[in-house]
């Protein structure tokens, strides 16, 4: 399956433009995409944010190291309450696709 590399999207083979967002579809611009996508699961990524988020867990998995010490010197630093209602806030927005790629720009797929 290949996908807009704008948008995400699923696209059907032999498109040349996107039918969500209407980006022009370079064929193998769009074969490397494919090759790439499918590392992070969007499930495993909320899944781990409900249970883990305040440890910063899912943005680990994602690659965002950043984001996920933060989180994680957030709750060791008693402020645990912070840290997981931003990790709640994260798992939200994985789940309606606000953030829909990993560190490395990969899109998550919606399978396991």
């Amino acid at each position: 399956m290949n996908f807009c590399p704008n948008c995400g999207s699923k696209l059907e083979p032999g498109v040349s433009y996107c039918h969500n967002c209407g980006n022009k579809v370079n064929t193998t611009q769009n074969a490397n995409t494919n090759s790439q996508s499918g590392n992070k699961s969007k499930l495993v990524s909320c899944i781990l944010g409900i249970f883990l988020g305040s440890l910063g867990i899912h943005n680990f998995y994602l690659g965002y190291t950043g984001k996920a010490v933060a989180q994680l010197l957030m709750f060791v630093f008693w402020l645990g309450f912070f840290s997981f209602i931003w990790g709640i806030i994260d798992t939200i927005r994985i789940f309606i696709g606000n953030i829909s790629t990993d560190a490395d720009g990969n899109y998550l797929v919606d399978n396991i």
